[in-house]
């Protein structure tokens, strides 16, 4: 792990993406200990159910930090009973017509394990806020 700030590591990562305009990045992210490569490979997999898993006609994610950090999107919206029921390995909704192996959340957790993090969602009026306790 080395000090990073957030921003400026998620910048980077994602101007290498054809979503990136689709990304919110805030200014007040943080500097924190992370392992870059698989920090971002996390909050990518984030990103991209975010915008997978959604029906809008315009498609967002924003990532800000308020005592937290927030991945939140306006997709479908999920519980948190559905989050932990989904990070379970292979777990996929039923009738979801989206591919996938039911890996990434279950991946996404370890990783935020392994730093230390806690990590929770909420389903919100227009979609899903993820919670990450840094």
């Amino acid at each position: 792990k080395t000090s990073c700030n957030i921003k400026d590591v998620l910048e980077s990562y994602l101007k290498l993406t054809a979503y990136k305009n689709q990304v919110i990045l805030h200014d007040n992210l943080p500097t924190i200990d992370i392992n870059e490569a698989l920090f971002c490979t996390a909050i990518d997999n984030l990103i991209r159910n975010g915008l997978k898993y959604n029906d809008s006609d315009t498609k967002w994610v924003k990532i800000y930090y308020n005592k937290y950090l927030y991945v939140e999107d306006n997709g479908r919206g999920l519980t948190n009973d559905d989050f932990i029921e989904l990070s379970k390995p292979y777990a996929r909704k039923s009738g979801q017509k989206e591919e996938g192996t039911g890996l990434g959340l279950n991946i996404t957790i370890a990783i935020f394990k392994e730093h230390g993090f806690n990590v929770s969602a909420e389903k919100t009026k227009f979609g899903t806020r993820i919670k990450i306790e840094i």
